[in-house]
């Protein structure tokens, strides 16, 4: 056993190791955020407000579309929700693509 840890003891290299997992888990989630932000802010961004203009029904088929092509709703889930959070995609309109 070992560890960079090691030498704090349970108690103190379990809080340790806690918050930095969760400064590391805040980092990367702000850093993939303003990453999606730079990427969807040309082109992609005017092709997914004009495919959320659509009605439901045709969300759905989308969504099941590409729920298909990467063989996971959980990716597709995935993927969608930083979209939601930087105001690319209506939160509205995720749920029947998510459906």
């Amino acid at each position: 056993k070992g560890g960079f840890l090691a030498d704090a003891g349970d108690m103190g290299g379990g809080i340790l190791g806690l918050v930095i997992s969760l400064v590391f888990l805040v980092l990367g989630l702000i850093a993939l955020s303003k990453l999606l932000q730079m990427i969807f802010m040309g082109n992609a961004k005017k092709i997914i407000r004009y495919a959320v203009k659509l009605n439901g029904y045709v969300a759905m088929v989308i969504g099941c579309g590409i729920t298909t092509i990467v063989q996971s709703s959980s990716v597709t889930t995935s993927a969608l929700t930083p979209l939601c959070g930087i105001g690319v995609l209506p939160l509205a309109k995720m749920l029947p693509l998510t459906l």
